[in-house]
């Protein structure tokens, strides 16, 4: 398989999905999470991940956002009521589709296909950051692939786990413009922030090099 199209956080913009298919429509992609929230089609985001995520097409990852939700809704069990008030504009989408109880049940399915980090070669891809590993590749010590930020420094590469790695890729943190520096601190940060196809930016990892929508 050729190395992967990394893809950045979507946050409810269909038409980026649509891009990610029609430009790369025989490459294997990496969802790297937030499919949800802020933009108007979360619940067409999310159902296009699990599609391809079963379908092989995808591999998915955890985002902040997901893991939120997914906590609220089925971790914590979070009642209707909640819902309506709290995730208003997810809720809105869901309404004539089943409400809560589909929401829920596209949650679970995303929980049982998503991963909190993804190794491919040389390139470890996670959300926001370096899992914090323990005595096993599945031993997470915190939540910092969901949520760290540049600012607060990289786990070092789990290269006993995984000798080959040389770099990892995130979304998460908005940049101005993509970071890119493998040969050095070994991060590229390919999150734009936007929701339009022409600030959109994915990595392809056979080239690793970053392609910019509409490229």
């Amino acid at each position: 398989m050729s190395g992967s199209i990394v893809v950045p956080d979507i946050h409810g913009s269909l038409d980026l999905l649509h891009w990610v298919e029609a430009r790369f429509p025989e490459r294997h992609l990496i969802l790297l999470g937030d499919l949800i929230h802020r933009g108007p089609q979360s619940r067409a985001c999310l159902q296009k991940a699990l599609a391809w995520g079963r379908d092989g097409r995808a591999t998915l990852s955890w985002g902040n956002h997901e893991a939120w939700v997914y906590d609220d809704l089925v971790t914590m069990g979070a009642a209707e009521r909640w819902v309506r008030a709290n995730e208003a504009e997810l809720y809105a989408e869901y309404a004539p589709h089943g409400g809560v109880k589909a929401l829920r049940a596209d949650l679970e399915a995303f929980a049982d296909l998503a991963l909190p980090y993804h190794v491919e070669g040389e390139m470890l891809c996670a959300h926001a950051a370096r899992p914090s590993l323990g005595r096993a590749p599945s031993d997470l010590l915190d939540v910092g692939h969901l949520w760290n930020l540049p600012g607060d420094g990289q786990h070092p590469l789990p290269t006993h786990f995984f000798p080959a790695l040389r770099y990892s890729v995130h979304g998460h943190t908005q940049m101005l413009r993509p970071v890119v520096d493998v040969e050095g601190a070994g991060v590229v940060y390919i999150d734009m922030g936007v929701s339009e196809v022409e600030g959109f930016c994915v990595w392809d990892a056979e080239e690793r090099r970053v392609i910019w929508g509409g490229e």
